[in-house]
């Protein structure tokens, strides 16, 4: 009879995390937990050998997924998601699509530079595009649909006002 790779409570609870809350990252595990480091890096990587999660390396940070729950385009997404100022300027951009530089930077209250490099991270992984409006950058996001989908999926695993108001609203505008 095989073993049941879940049988211990600390190994359950590290997989249900990861799958309520896919793209985290190491820490946020252990700190949502309150799981020593040591301890959540021995079972991940049980959980790993046993294909029942998979890690993927996004910038700097390694995030986890369950094996074939999540798609590689929300992958890509969730990454974004899971950082503040990333899935502030993606909800702005989607309930102001065309919004521009200077108007992300005054309704999210931050500086050009942090925006930029937010933007061009998100340009080269292909969740919004840049279109030029008579010499005017004007931002997009390149899949809507996916996008608010994945937000309204995993709503709960953002422990934000902002999303939860966001998709309240996306679901409204979508009837």
């Amino acid at each position: 009879m095989k073993d049941d790779p879940l049988e211990l409570d600390t190994r359950k609870r590290i997989y249900q995390l990861i799958e309520s809350t896919p793209g985290i990252h190491f820490r946020e595990i252990s700190r949502r937990l309150d799981i020593p480091m040591g301890v959540v890096e021995y079972h991940i990587h049980y959980l790993i050998k046993r294909d029942m999660i998979i890690a993927r390396k996004e910038g700097r940070y390694k995030r986890y997924y369950t094996e074939g729950k999540v798609g590689s385009r929300d992958k890509k997404v969730l990454a974004f998601l899971r950082k503040d100022v990333p899935r502030r300027i993606i909800m702005h951009i989607m309930l102001n699509p065309g919004a521009r530089h200077r108007d992300l930077k005054n309704e999210l209250d931050v500086s050009g530079s942090t925006l930029s490099f937010h933007i061009k991270k998100m340009i080269r992984k292909e969740v919004i595009r840049e279109a030029d409006d008579n010499g005017t950058k004007r931002f997009y996001v390149v899949d809507q649909e996916a996008v608010s989908r994945t937000l309204i999926v995993y709503k709960g695993s953002f422990m934000d006002d902002l999303v939860d108001s966001f998709t309240e609203t996306w679901m409204e505008m979508d009837l």
